[in-house]
């Protein structure tokens, strides 16, 4: 192991015991709860977008609305018909 991926590997340690990542419950196809979201970017009834440590999460529906945002954390409810992840790059991380 060379020492760019010993750091890679320490760094994905950390980020898991200070719990960083983020985590998605879906249940069923009426709310998803996504936790460790950073920033809302956008919500209407047919889109909600937030962005998450790592990845930034597209959700698409009917009548979807945010029913709960706490710390750090989002429901979003409606009628789920896909969730889209598009991975962050590292230079958009780290603004």
């Amino acid at each position: 192991m060379n020492n760019t991926d010993a750091k890679s590997k320490i760094i994905g340690k950390t980020k898991e015991f200070m719990s960083l990542n983020s985590h998605m419950t879906i249940l069923d196809n009426r709310a998803a709860i996504i936790e460790n979201c950073k920033q809302i970017l956008e919500c209407n009834e047919v889109l909600a977008r937030i962005l998450t440590s790592n990845f930034e999460v597209e959700i698409w529906g009917r009548d979807l609305f945010l029913n709960n945002y706490c710390t750090e954390c989002v429901e979003v409810r409606g009628i789920i018909e896909s969730i889209n992840l598009t991975a962050r790059s590292k230079r958009e991380i780290n603004k």
